[in-house]
């Protein structure tokens, strides 16, 4: 069995102000080590089940240097670096393939513009207003499992805020999820201990693994051509998008990105929306 995880940061145990999401922040190295118990709790849990299954780590916040290699648990190998597109197309999924068989998401948080959601936005928050799959607004979450989708490769837990559960079962009425912590606002919350939600996670994820052996998931899957479609804050972002071949400008602040399938279509799309910075971010280089 191998199983592909994908890492955000917002919705990590613990997690609750952007000063533990950037190494800047005070909290940041603290964040980094219960952001990598998260995920070792998810390998553990597996294990348990699986003794065999085997593991890719896809580090898919900011930086995309945060879970401590040190410290992960040694069946698994870790996807590190920058999410510019020469680097990742996939941004938080590169490193999947059709080798995989089960997905998880792990510290993931709610989509741009939840009421209250706790640090809640779309892959870039100064960029993106709000993102559209196939016309229906969606967040990371969900556009990552239709990413993985592409390849064949079912999402079968996720990790993160209690606000995010909400917005899941819209589309996934079946994974399982844990939930990190109670949201309170966009910079609160009321947090289990690192040593309550590793023994949740690695339940969930054991038990995920017995559903997996007695039928499995449903793949997320998008039938026919794919079109994202970002709404920017600012018209000059959506300028500046628009100078990637491929990519169609729809309205004032808002350009298109198809393809074939979700993962074609993403590699176009955020080709588009890091086109659309200002100027590169330190987290893109």
């Amino acid at each position: 069995m191998k199983i592909f995880i994908v890492v955000d940061m917002e919705g990590a145990t613990g997690v609750v102000h952007r000063d533990q999401l950037m190494a800047e922040g005070r909290g940041y190295t603290a964040g980094q080590k219960l952001l990598t118990r998260d995920v070792n709790a998810v390998i553990e849990g597996v294990l348990s089940i699986e003794p065999g299954a085997t593991f890719v780590v896809g580090d898919g916040h900011g930086t995309m240097r945060n879970v401590l290699l040190e410290e992960l648990h040694p069946s698994a190998e870790l996807v590190v670096g920058s999410a510019a597109p020469d680097n990742k197309p996939l941004c938080q999924c590169e490193g999947v393939d059709m080798s995989f068989d089960l997905a998880v998401l792990v510290g993931f948080h709610s989509m741009a513009g939840t009421t209250g959601g706790l640090l809640a936005h779309t892959f870039v928050g100064s960029t993106i207003c709000s993102l559209r799959m196939n016309g229906k607004v969606v967040g990371e979450a969900e556009a990552d499992a239709a990413v993985l989708g592409a390849f064949g490769v079912p999402v079968g837990l996720i990790v993160g805020n209690s606000e995010l559960e909400r917005e899941i079962r819209e589309w996934n009425a079946t994974c399982g999820f844990v939930s990190t912590k109670r949201t309170l606002g966009p910079t609160a919350a009321i947090c289990k201990p690192p040593a309550k939600t590793q023994e949740q996670i690695s339940k969930a994820a054991a038990s995920m693994m017995q559903r997996a052996h007695g039928g499995g998931f449903p793949v997320y899957d998008l039938d026919g051509t794919v079109e994202f479609r970002v709404e920017t804050y600012r018209r000059e972002m959506t300028d500046k998008a628009c100078q990637i071949d491929g990519i169609v400008r729809v309205g004032e602040r808002e350009f298109t990105a198809s393809g074939a399938n979700a993962a074609e279509a993403f590699r176009l799309m955020w080709r588009g929306v890091t086109r659309s910075m200002d100027e590169t971010p330190a987290w893109l280089q």
